[in-house]
């Protein structure tokens, strides 16, 4: 009989500091767990990164088939977010999980940042301002971004950005172009962020030329 690999649970959904715990039952798999592989796909950029030994339990006692491997995130954040796969090899053949998805939510207590700010575009044929808003320290999922032109409401284009570094990092990005004509008519331009209960905004004031 074929051995198959089996995850647990399908999804889970968790708010940042937590602890994410995921399983890997070996069916028929001739295998161990100290040597299955863990992977996330991100769900911004379909990058596969491998979980690293931190990040996994280590598996010390000799399981064979049908065993259950475990790993664990802790500390979770909110870039841990993704779909997991556990990877088992016996012999010659390659086993894949059915993937557990990993959603991590900020902590509502820690307020999103906002920032707004307008650039110019000029060339032949047309002539914009593209006002752009950031929003940072926040799960995308858990914001909804608008714009108030004057008394006219506008939805703009919501971005969701991954900025590598010492610490990685999503922030949600709102575009919304005007004309020039329109951003010379003294007046305010304001992002609107939604954030659970609350409501936060940022403002760009135009007084003329």
């Amino acid at each position: 009989m074929a051995g198959t690999v089996y995850q647990f649970p399908p999804s889970v959904k968790v708010k940042s500091g937590d602890t994410v715990t995921m399983h890997c039952q070996l069916n028929e798999v001739q295998s161990f767990c100290h040597t299955v592989a863990w992977v996330r796909v991100n769900p911004m950029s379909g990058i596969i990164d491998i979980l690293q030994d931190a990040k996994v339990p280590p598996q010390t006692k000799d399981e064979g088939e049908n065993s259950v491997c475990q790993a664990s995130i802790y500390n979770a954040a909110v870039q841990d977010s993704g779909t997991y796969y556990c990877i088992a090899t016996d012999r010659e053949h390659m086993y894949l999980g059915n993937g557990t998805a990993v959603t991590v939510h900020a902590d509502s207590t820690v307020m999103p940042s906002v920032d707004i700010m307008a650039f110019t575009s000029n060339n032949n044929h047309d002539s914009t301002v593209t006002l752009q808003c950031t929003v940072g320290g926040s799960a995308p999922s858990q914001v909804f971004v608008y714009w108030l032109i004057g008394s006219r409401k506008e939805h703009g284009q919501t971005l969701v950005v991954w900025e590598e570094g010492e610490e990685n990092s999503v922030k949600t990005l709102n575009n919304l172009a005007i004309s020039a004509e329109e951003w010379k008519i003294e007046g305010q331009r304001t992002c609107v962020v939604k954030f659970g209960g609350w409501m936060f905004n940022a403002t760009l004031h135009h007084y003329g030329k």
